[in-house]
């Protein structure tokens, strides 16, 4: 509801003019103190079928509304635990796929899934991963102890004749360029397009 910026009334309106329903405010009210203790007793769940109403409505599990998954569905919490990626990640990737605006272009939707799947089995992924776990280690090192980055660095500039602010650009260019170099190959691995010897070869057989 604060996601959607819902009131209780508002979503007995939007509830009842979706699934031709008939709840008052005070039903919502009671959906949202499951679980209180009253003087006739402890308020319990809603109806299953309500449940599902309620599920379907909020795109969510029915599970996500009775505490037995943290995340909005089942689905969701074992991908995350299968990949050990957070909610966040799973679902940016998701939206990604599913195309901008919910587009129902399955063309799009295909072409998106297969980039990523051409990037993440690549046989040069591992080697693109260990070097942005590298430059994630470095990054996260700067970020909670800042004088053990200092120290770091100061150490892998002590045999350089350069000045000191030059060497931390040159030390730090490299890490990023190492990453990036690797990211540059895996594409080309990936998704190879000819050179130009093979174009111009398939131009004149074409002619």
């Amino acid at each position: 509801m604060s996601d959607r910026g819902l009131t209780q009334l508002g979503l007995v309106s939007a509830l009842n003019k979706q699934y031709l329903t008939k709840f008052h405010q005070k039903d919502v009210s009671r959906w949202l103190n499951t679980g209180s203790k009253t003087a006739t007793g402890t308020i319990g769940f809603p109806k299953y079928e309500t449940m599902l109403i309620i599920a379907d409505f909020f795109n969510v599990d029915v599970g996500y509304l009775t505490g037995e998954t943290s995340e909005s569905t089942f689905d969701l919490t074992k991908a995350c635990a299968y990949t050990g990626l957070a909610p966040t990640s799973v679902l940016a990737i998701r939206k990604w796929i599913k195309a901008p605006g919910g587009s129902p272009d399955d063309a799009l939707h295909d072409y998106r899934a297969a980039t990523l799947n051409g990037m993440l089995s690549s046989n040069q992924f591992s080697e693109l991963a260990a070097k942005m776990l590298t430059v994630y280690e470095m990054s996260e090192i700067w970020r909670t102890n800042p004088e053990r980055f200092s120290g770091l660095m100061g150490s892998l500039a002590a045999s350089s004749d350069l000045p000191d602010d030059l060497t931390f650009q040159l030390i730090i260019s490299a890490f990023y360029g190492m990453a990036s170099e690797t990211f540059s190959s895996l594409l080309r691995n990936a998704f190879p397009t000819p050179s130009e010897t093979e174009f111009a070869r398939s131009q004149h057989a074409e002619a």
